[in-house]
């Protein structure tokens, strides 16, 4: 595929349907607030209860190091970390419940109210996603454009917090907040969708940011059409790259399925 290097994390990459052109023709990107794609994950508290809760491998790991800081010195001195972690298991029904006990009702997973206050975007790695196409291109039939990664928009400001992050496919539930794990469950996808290769941006909603991202100079590079996508849309693109200044060094592309696989291409033209 000429243009693109689907792996290029410097250049990540946005699906949406034909409202898309209508928001890059205002200077803008609309923001997501539906966390329905984290469920049913999200609710474990919901599904699973207080009796069966699990113990995250973070909490267990942090009570069995207090654990072993409370041993006397002389024993740690004969008895290394690693050594008192191989025994973890005969341990492992009281750390369990040690760790349930000290749980507050409202620590019985991920913190929804704390999701709720952003606004985000779903990018990905490739202009050839099926997923992006079918999903959230409405069947072939929106735009994809591609995003600077490097941009100021994914660059947080005073009063803006903004965070981005690859997905985690698979990963163990951790629920606790921290510098490293400021939004739980956000960032987390089931193993099975690993191939999709996903980015999430997320945006602190305030009152002037709800809705809307707006676009940086340059932060736009390229725009993709695809196969369903309607001749009126895909003139309005190239109308956009034509006559609007913001987008003079934008490349267009056509998407379409790919004749020696299943799978998609992708391929330049020039404006007429």
């Amino acid at each position: 595929m000429t243009g693109v290097k689907s792996t290029d994390q410097a250049v990540l990459f946005l699906y949406g349907d034909v409202s898309l052109v209508q928001a890059l023709k205002s200077g803008t990107l609309p923001l997501q607030d539906d966390l329905t794609l984290l469920s049913p994950y999200i609710d474990l508290d919901r599904w699973q209860g207080r009796g069966a809760q699990v113990v995250t491998v973070q909490e267990f790991d942090a009570e069995l190091a207090r654990d072993y800081q409370r041993l006397p010195d002389n024993i740690r001195q004969l008895l290394s970390f690693e050594a008192f972690q191989a025994q973890a298991d005969k341990l492992a029904e009281t750390i369990r419940a040690r760790v349930l006990a000290k749980r507050q009702p409202t620590d019985l997973g991920y913190n929804k109210s704390r999701l709720d206050k952003i606004g985000f975007l779903r990018l990905f790695s490739s202009a050839l996603s099926h997923f992006g196409w079918s999903a959230l291109a409405a069947n072939q039939s929106g735009i994809c454009v591609a995003l600077n990664s490097r941009s100021p928009m994914f660059l947080p400001t005073a009063g803006q917090p903004v965070l981005l992050r690859r997905v985690s496919y698979g990963a163990d539930h951790e629920f606790a907040i921290s510098p490293n794990n400021p939004l739980p469950g956000f960032f987390c996808d089931h193993a099975e969708h690993r191939a999709r290769d996903e980015w999430r941006v997320a945006y602190a909603r305030t009152a002037a940011s709800a809705a809307e991202i707006r676009l940086p100079k340059n932060a736009v590079s390229q725009i993709y059409t695809a196969m369903n996508t309607p001749p009126m849309v895909k003139q309005a693109v190239q109308d956009l790259v034509a006559q609007d200044m913001r987008y003079r060094q934008v490349q267009l592309f056509q998407v379409q399925p790919d004749t020696l696989r299943w799978q998609l291409s992708a391929k330049p033209f020039a404006l007429p």
